[in-house]
């Protein structure tokens, strides 16, 4: 029983530290969103204070003493609100600009946070000189639960935090009767557990939201992964050396660059199948498709076309230039040692090469190198021949 219930804690709390890892990793994506938020409402609030103060001002003024006192003070309060929202969305439109870091960023959503709660907090007070009730404190603990995106874990330290001073500056106060203080304070218990829950909502809904977004954007990738890479080799596939190739053609023709194809066969692999089995076919061809991958620039890319064949687009290399890397490959492979579980074994590989003119179609190069590579392997194996307009012309031997 005793270790039943110790592993239930410790599902418990991978859980939960798994839950925060999530949280503190959307937090990354949270805080700009309400930066963002904090620009748009902050404006907002600058208007509706001036809106306030501006009706009260405008207000008969009350006779008694109490009431002449709270007028001032909301009118007063209402106007430094105003002007301070205004600072609050220029700091903001200067944190956005400048794309400050994360930090500035959240400290900034805190600082405002703290001053949206302050105002109520503020207005609440003032209210007590002629009225009970909470509704300022209640409406700004409505706008931090329902606007800002806080943490579940930090959002229950805010609406904490929140109580504790609501509860501090009311009795300090004194200015309420001991019932009508309990009140007070069992009513900002409630309107700071009601922010916490809106916070909680708020933020589960725009956790699940990212999350979402997140799975649609990797999935994604997982199907552009699919649809142009080998999903042996992991190389780039047919697909994508096709597209690939339509671009280099057009910089081949604007005489930008000069790049040549070359295809690559693994010589006898049908064998390498029969006598070791298909399993060890496709260690071979992974391992294969690794070594031409540690023998090449990085402007030049391999793709397997299918089977034992794979062609290089050899970027910003003329055709003697890929010839020379042909046979570089070529050396390299027979006198490499691919090991297939415990067995040893060594291959050769042919290769047909072509040079990119900018005058024809992607088929045509194929064609040519293709062309190449077949007479390489009906002429021997092992060796590299050039694909030409004219004929097939070997190089090396």
């Amino acid at each position: 029983m005793v270790k039943g219930f110790t592993s239930k804690l410790g599902l418990l709390r991978n859980s939960v530290a798994s839950r925060l890892a999530v949280d503190r990793e959307i937090e990354k994506d949270a805080t700009p969103a309400t930066v963002q938020r904090i620009f748009w409402t902050a404006p907002v609030m600058a208007i509706g204070n001036f809106l306030a103060a501006l009706g009260f001002w405008f207000q008969e003024e009350p006779t008694g003493a109490t009431e002449i006192l709270w007028r001032e003070l909301i009118i007063k309060t209402n106007f430094l609100v105003s002007v301070l929202s205004c600072g609050v969305w220029i700091l903001t439109w200067i944190v956005k600009r400048r794309k400050a870091s994360l930090r500035i960023q959240t400290i900034l959503t805190y600082a405002v946070v703290a001053y949206v709660l302050a105002i109520g907090l503020g207005i609440a007070l003032i209210d007590t000189l002629v009225m009970t009730g909470i509704t300022p404190f209640l409406i700004c603990v409505t706008i931090v639960g329902t606007f800002y995106y806080i943490p579940p874990s930090k959002s229950l330290l805010v609406f904490l935090l929140s109580f504790l001073v609501f509860r501090f500056a009311f009795v300090s106060s004194g200015t309420l009767s001991s019932d009508v203080l309990n009140s007070t304070l069992i009513n900002g218990l409630v309107a700071n557990a009601m922010g916490l829950a809106l916070s909680i909502v708020n933020w589960q809904h725009f956790r699940r939201a990212r999350v979402q977004e997140k799975t649609i954007a990797n999935q994604q990738i997982q199907l552009t992964q699919m649809a142009y890479h080998d999903y042996l080799t992991k190389l780039p596939n047919r697909r994508f050396l096709d597209e690939l190739v339509d671009r280099e053609v057009a910089l081949v023709k604007s005489g930008q660059v000069e790049s040549s194809l070359i295809m690559c066969d693994i010589d006898h692999f049908k064998t390498v199948n029969d006598t070791y089995g298909h399993p060890a076919g496709d260690k071979l061809l992974c391992a294969f498709a690794q070594l031409l991958q540690e023998n090449l620039h990085e402007s030049s890319t391999v793709v397997r076309l299918g089977g034992e064949e794979f062609v290089i687009l050899a970027s910003h290399t003329s055709l003697q230039q890929a010839v020379a890397l042909a046979e570089r490959l070529r050396r390299t492979i027979e006198g490499h040692e691919f090991t297939l579980d415990r067995t040893t074994v060594r291959i050769t590989a042919s290769f047909g090469v072509a040079s990119l003119q900018g005058t024809e179609g992607a088929r045509d190069y194929y064609h040519r190198a293709d062309r190449a590579l077949y007479d390489a392997k009906r002429s021997g194996r092992n060796r590299v021949l050039v694909g030409s307009e004219v004929a097939s012309q070997e190089m090396y031997t």
